[in-house]
């Protein structure tokens, strides 16, 4: 005997009644059970409308779709409803539902569409005990207890010919949950854009399409928002916070992530050999970074333990081939991640843990180190303040007070020891120690902004760590703190008592021995226990297996690469890791001291003068060690007249007339380069960007890359408005054309005041690129692309717009030639050796080296160092040198 609505209508009333009366709390258990009877029931009665109603919304009404496949999709709804027919008359078991399935098709969630909902307006009951039979579920089947509060999550779909693929109800015309007019995806669609996004759930509440809000509106306003959306529709959803597990069962979750123009935007640690977590070998989440794939998709989270990628095992495996592995995936990623009883909302009473970042799947690096602490292996946990790291770097010559302000020594805070329990997560506890030397105590000199002790509340810098547990701190040294708090466990009991005038002692202390070792006149020369570290740019190509002085494990590095130096005690060898494109630490070991480069460079470069013929060394000497002074070149066909003043020995070339204007004292590296001047290692900072990188590209095909940049990317690359003292033509335009200048006088003026990058002199007029015009083009978030010479770099450093300096290598004469089949080979030659003396005279300015044996390897990597280098944070030459 079929099964008519009316009949299901009337059922349902019953349960509904004796439901109600079960309120005791032994009848949790049977009410849980109706609950699910009540939603099958439900899901059953309207599962052939629901089709009917998603094929004619989906299929029929899309007008993207052509008629040829419409009717391949109306074909394959019939098959399908042909081969699985709803069966109505004979509902599925209990066993059958929690498996997730009726006769191996999905169970649909409640009333879709305004139509179907209208369609049993006089079962209230149906719609509301639905709603709250899937939270009941979820109480007792995932052990998910909710909070009852809500959060907002952005989600973005693509269109796409499959459509958004998702079903909504409610609206305050005709509500799909009692008293509440909000619009709810009641659907997910297979195959749908929805459901291959992964992050849009039934039950959440849409409160905006794009720009258009959907709080309080009808029904058809909400279809008819979704529908004029466009093909990219970012919806804003009000949902039901997640939830916290009742145990600390391990969980799995599989995460599909696109890459956007950020990468997948998250950082990882860990791996064999580099453990993060005690005794766990894993691959761990430590950061995820704003703007990235991670954060927009919004499931990843930190502390989260990556099982897989795509095909790819990530349990049992080195750092460095999870590295590999995340590097080498295509635009869409599966992540399978595990995570144990991880909390997903904000506790209160436990915050959360504090990671130590090692790989950065996006663009920010590690901060720059603290400047006055001693940096030990032993204490990762304790993570690197980037408030510190906006000072001085550490090895400077003006060091005049130390780095960090004194703590406060009048403020009120009580002076008795007190206790002091944090609960540790997998990496840290928040805060940073110093002291241990001479029994002077072991002092915080640092807390992490939400980290686990900034949380709590109960710290504070300048508090002396007198206890950890059972272990006594009061005479420890700074290794036995680390190794104390290091194996704390996971509770740490703390006895900590604040002493201001003891800790400003200690950091004045500090300072005076850095500025003794400054002032020594060699940072090696003074022996003390103090571990002197530092960020560097390295300035050449180091290969560990090529030194045969290695005293350990060596670390091998390419120009360009970011390193941090975590002991520069030794004249001879420095303890260092090295942080990759990604901005992650993936190597360590010991490097050549700066010291110990210059010298081995000096004998070999007696050496290689010796065994050259005079010819040859009268070429090298003319633009690398002579005594006179670098050329100062500049495209155009005379020197400027009234530069002459700054220099009377200024060499000067036909072809590339000398330019000198914008020498100053802040650019003495521009004088002739001495021969123990050699290119070693470069002290860098963070800095964080206010504006969009200019970019300037050296070395052969030059003009090809910046061409193809501004032409393949209009909208990220743009060509600044040069300035210029001749008379304006009738069909120019003033700030289109060029800035024109009303006299030579106002320009001369502005280049000897630092006002322009690059200018010079053309037919007896004076052309120009200064400093606002590249700030204008910059300003409209473009990079602009910079013709120019290598002595720009330093001009654009000196005004803080920090360029992209790329440098286009050549490998050989033979590979120009294959580059560029109608040069000559003298022509190629000539090329050749104009890149190499590039290299010598501005190696120290590039950003990065670009090399490839074909035109498409090479522009590809300058969009990969574009894309790298952009920001928003950036290491960029310490003021101070090494």
């Amino acid at each position: 005997m079929p099964v008519r609505k009316e009949d299901a209508s009337k059922a349902l009333e019953l349960l509904e009644r004796y439901y109600e009366k079960l309120n005791k709390p032994q009848d949790r258990a049977l009410r849980m059970a109706i609950e699910r009877v009540i939603r099958i029931f439900q899901s059953h009665l309207f599962l052939a409308l629901l089709d009917i109603q998603e094929f004619y919304e989906t299929t029929l009404l899309e007008d993207t779709k052509t008629p040829e496949q419409k009717a391949e999709e109306t074909h394959e709804a019939l098959r399908s409803w042909q081969s699985h027919p709803a069966p109505v008359e004979s509902p599925p078991s209990y066993q059958d539902f929690e498996k997730g399935g009726v006769n191996g098709e999905t169970v649909p969630p409640p009333v879709v569409t305004q139509s179907i909902v209208q369609s049993v307006q006089q079962d209230s009951f149906v719609e509301k005990s639905t709603a709250e039979s899937s939270h009941a579920d979820s109480v007792l089947e995932n052990g998910y207890v909710d909070s009852g509060d809500y959060e907002y999550v952005d989600i973005i779909l693509e269109r796409g010919t499959t459509g958004l693929g998702f079903s909504i109800g409610g609206g305050k015309d005709n509500p799909h949950i009692d008293d509440d007019f909000g619009i709810y995806i009641t659907r997910i669609i297979k195959g749908g854009a929805a459901s291959q996004d992964g992050r849009l759930n039934v039950g959440d509440c849409i409160v905006k399409v794009n720009n258009t809000s959907t709080v309080d509106v009808s029904h058809q306003q909400a279809v008819e928002a979704l529908k004029a959306a466009g093909g990219t529709v970012t919806l804003t959803l009000k949902r039901e916070q997640s939830a916290k597990p009742l145990s600390g069962n391990k969980q799995t979750e599989e995460i599909v992530l696109t890459k956007g123009t950020k990468g997948l935007g998250f950082s990882i640690a860990g791996g064999k050999g580099n453990q993060h977590v005690p005794n766990d070998d894993g691959i761990y989440i430590t950061k995820i970074i704003d703007g990235g794939a991670a954060q927009q998709d919004g499931r990843l989270q930190v502390g989260d333990k990556i099982v897989r990628v795509n095909d790819t095992s990530l349990e049992d495996v080195a750092h460095e081939d999870a590295v590999a592995t995340l590097k080498k995936t295509q635009n869409k990623v599966v992540i399978v991640v595990s995570r144990v009883g991880m909390v997903h909302t904000t506790d209160s009473g436990t915050p959360p843990p504090v990671y130590h970042e090692a790989v950065n799947l996006s663009q920010p690096p590690p901060p720059s180190p603290p400047q006055e602490e001693k940096a030990t292996d032993s204490i990762l946990p304790l993570v690197v303040p980037i408030q510190e790291s906006a000072l001085p770097n550490e090895h400077t010559n003006s060091l005049k007070k130390p780095q960090a302000p004194s703590v406060p020594e009048d403020d009120g805070f009580t002076r008795e020891p007190r206790k002091v329990v944090l609960s540790k997560g997998p990496t840290g506890l928040g805060f940073n120690i110093v002291g241990g030397e001479d029994g002077e105590g072991i002092f915080i000199s640092f807390i992490l902004a939400g980290g686990v002790a900034d949380l709590s509340g109960d710290l504070r810098r300048g508090d002396q760590i007198l206890s950890v547990n059972d272990t006594d701190l009061e005479d420890a040294t700074h290794e036995k703190a680390a190794a104390a708090l290091k194996g704390a466990g996971n509770t740490v009991v703390i006895v900590a008592q604040y002493k201001p005038e003891e800790y400003n002692q200690f950091e004045a202390k500090i300072h005076d021995i850095r500025e003794k070792m400054m002032s020594s006149g060699s940072p090696g020369t003074l022996r003390t226990s103090v571990k002197r570290q530092l960020y560097v740019r390295a300035l050449f190509d180091y290969d560990k297996t090529k030194d045969s002085g290695l005293p350990s494990q060596g670390l091998s590095f390419k120009y360009g690469d970011i390193l941090h130096v975590t002991n520069a005690s030794d004249d001879e060898w420095w303890q260092a890791r090295r942080l990759n494109a990604l901005g992650e630490e993936e190597g360590r070991g010991v490097i050549p001291s700066k010291r110990r480069v210059e010298r081995r460079e000096k004998s070999r470069m007696k050496t290689v003068k010796f065994s050259r013929n005079s010819e040859e060394n009268k070429t090298r000497t003319s633009f690398n060690e002579g005594t006179g002074g670098r050329k100062r070149s500049f495209k155009f066909s005379k020197k400027l007249p009234f530069f002459k003043k700054e220099s009377e020995n200024e060499t000067t070339s036909d072809v590339e007339p000398s330019y000198t204007s914008n020498a100053s004292d802040s650019e003495s590296s521009y004088s002739a380069r001495a021969e123990d001047n050699i290119l070693s290692y470069e002290a860098v900072v963070q800095h964080e960007l206010q504006y969009t990188r200019p970019v300037i590209v050296l070395g052969p095909l030059k003009d090809r890359i910046n061409d193809d940049l501004i032409s393949e990317f209009p909208d990220k690359f743009g060509s600044c408005v040069p300035h210029t003292t001749r008379e304006r033509r009738d069909y120019e335009v003033d700030g289109r054309d060029y800035h024109f200048v009303e006299s030579r006088e106002e320009m001369e003026r502005s280049i000897q005041n630092h006002m322009f990058i690059e200018a010079g002199q053309y037919n007896d007029n004076l052309y120009g690129t200064s400093v606002q015009s590249v700030k204008e083009v910059a300003e409209k978030h473009k990079h602009c692309i910079l013709d120019v010479s290598g002595y720009a770099i330093k001009r654009l450093q000196v005004a803080t717009l920090y360029p992209i300096a790329i440098f286009l290598k050549p490998k050989s004469v033979d590979s120009i030639r294959e580059l560029n089949k109608r040069l000559t080979e003298e022509q190629a030659q000539k090329t050749f050796d104009r890149a190499l003396k590039l290299e010598q005279e501005f190696g120290e300015y590039f950003t990065a080296v670009a090399q490839g044996d074909t035109y498409d390897e090479i522009y590809t990597k300058c969009k990969e160092i574009i894309r790298q280098q952009s920001g928003p944070v950036i290491w960029i030459p310490s003021k101070e040198k090494l």
